[in-house]
């Protein structure tokens, strides 16, 4: 008989702290007497115990679940017991995959023990109790939702750390008051405005004056990693605007800002002005309002029209630099009798005086020229051959490895699929036989459909990025890229969208080091 050992997985979120008067068995304490009677009795070792308290079960970013799959990856486990089904997680999709998927391709055995399922013996209405754990999650999500927008509504404060120069009132719920330390700043900050200072330059005398930005004075989770500036960090241009123009500092609550983009995503994204939340006068104002509104008169009255760039270079849009990802741009400087041209880091730009990236400056004619001689050499050496075998199996091995990322999407996707399908069958079969409501099944079904349409579209555009890629070992492509090469070589005056036919973009480090990624495969074998 194969020996297990077994980890004993635990977890309790901030929710089910508040049900621990009614039910005491969901504590991590009886949780792990629970789990220890069962492996006693079953003579099972349990080798490692993890323990997740105070973390949803609607995402798997835990701490000590990332150490359980580490030690899967070890050897050190094989064997993974929770009490329930939802302890180890209560969204549907990604606990399914971890049980069906990830535990089986690695001969994990997993134990429930109070929904009775052990992977050795598997469980039909698996996904059914899956859906059912993951509605919970939903309907939770949905009513906490319809809770704070009421509390918004109200002008009650709802969020963890109040906008910079307000600190919540310790004597009474959901209330703000001014946080005296913050708020001098914020004065400062209005004070400079009306002088006619624009916001860079009040970012720039905030940085050098050493005042700690927002989420590092709020001492936030960011904010304690924040190295910058001695670890003060640097004050934006764009966060010294957010503060000159926020009702808040009129004594309006502004929210509803921002909203998840899931209900099991901690990503957030912003909504439109016309959907945020304001109520008036609901704590102490910092400015006052005829203050705040000549300010916003000077902000308007020096918003700059964006014009375009009347030098056209060949590759602009196209350099990037090598250590922060950032666009590179092509800067224009003036003599008497000349004019040249550099290239600059825009993240140097911005904040190079604070030591952030390098400046990457090259003189941009030189660069210029010297990429259209190298792009040049390539074309012409690719053109020569043309026809070659061994150029062929060095551009297939490139395609090769392309192919084998997009067949994992493809397989990953298909089982996607396979599970929304299966448990919409299920919803439905639930339905009939009268297990679930009417209107829990609507709300299921829609939402499944919609997963399961997403899915699809997405399989869809993989495919069809398969497709292309194996149509690019084809003569056809060949053709394609000897016919823009063509173009290339015999024009007499090249232009930016002839370049960016065959250029994807051109990478510079450090050293001024520089590096030219292809659209075309074939042309890549040369650069390399």
């Amino acid at each position: 008989m194969r020996k297990y050992a077994c980890g004993a997985y635990e977890r309790l979120s901030k929710e089910d702290l508040k049900k621990l008067k009614t039910d005491e068995s969901m504590s991590i304490e009886n949780q792990r007497l629970f789990i220890n009677s069962f492996c006693k009795y079953n003579d099972l070792e349990i080798v490692a115990e993890y323990v997740d308290d105070g973390y949803t079960g609607s995402d798997f970013e835990r701490p000590a679940f990332e150490k359980l799959i580490e030690d899967i990856e070890n050897g050190k486990i094989n064997c993974v017991i929770t009490k329930d089904l939802s302890r180890l997680g209560r969204e549907l999709y990604q606990t399914g995959r971890y049980i069906e998927d990830y535990f089986a391709d690695k001969d994990v055995r997993y134990i429930a023990i109070n929904d009775n399922y052990d992977s050795l013996v598997g469980d039909p209405t698996l996904s059914m109790k899956l859906t059912y754990n993951d509605y919970l999650v939903r309907d939770t999500s949905r009513k906490v939702k319809s809770i704070f927008t009421a509390k918004q509504r109200a002008g009650d404060y709802i969020g963890s750390f109040p906008r910079y120069g307000y600190m919540k009132d310790p004597n009474k719920k959901n209330h703000l008051i001014i946080d005296p330390v913050a708020s001098v700043v914020v004065k400062k900050i209005y004070e400079m405005a009306l002088q006619g200072i624009k916001c860079n330059k009040i970012a720039d005398t905030l940085t050098k004056e050493k005042i700690p930005i927002p989420i590092v004075y709020k001492k936030e989770t960011r904010g304690l990693q924040v190295t910058d500036n001695g670890g003060y960090g640097i004050w934006r241009h764009q966060t010294v605007k957010d503060i000159l123009t926020s009702e808040m500092y009129i004594g309006n609550m502004v929210q509803n800002i921002c909203n998840k983009i899931r209900y099991n995503s901690k990503k957030k994204r912003a909504t439109k002005k016309e959907d945020y939340i304001i109520v008036p006068d609901t704590h102490d104002p910092i400015i006052d309002k005829n203050t705040f509104d000549k300010v916003q008169q000077l902000i308007n009255s020096t918003k700059k029209i964006v014009t375009k760039n009347k030098n056209t270079y060949l590759f602009g849009g196209l350099l990037k630099c090598k250590e922060c990802g950032h666009n590179i741009s092509i800067l224009k400087r003036k003599s008497k009798t000349t004019e040249n041209h550099h290239t600059q880091c825009n993240s140097y730009s911005k904040k190079g005086k604070y030591g952030i990236c390098n400046i990457h400056r090259v003189n941009y004619d030189w660069l210029e020229n010297d990429l259209i001689q190298v792009i040049t050499d390539i074309s012409q050496s690719f053109l020569k051959e043309y026809n070659n075998k061994l150029l062929t199996e060095e551009v297939n091995n490139i395609i090769h490895e392309d192919l084998e990322d997009i067949n994992n999407l493809i397989s990953m996707l298909g089982k996607d699929i396979f599970k929304y399908e299966k448990t919409i069958k299920q919803l439905y079969m639930d339905k009939v036989e009268g297990k679930i409501p009417e209107d829990i099944f609507s709300n299921l079904m829609n939402k499944y459909n919609e997963d399961l349409n997403v899915a699809k579209s997405r399989k869809e555009e993989a495919e069809k990025k398969k497709d292309e890629i194996i149509s690019s070992s084809t003569n056809l492509d060949y053709d394609l890229c000897a016919k823009k090469v063509s173009e290339f070589i015999n024009t007499k005056k090249l232009t930016p969208s002839l370049i960016s036919e065959l250029v994807e973009k051109v990478e510079i480090d450090n050293d001024k080091n520089i590096k030219i990624y292809f659209n075309f495969t074939e042309l890549s074998v040369y650069a390399r």
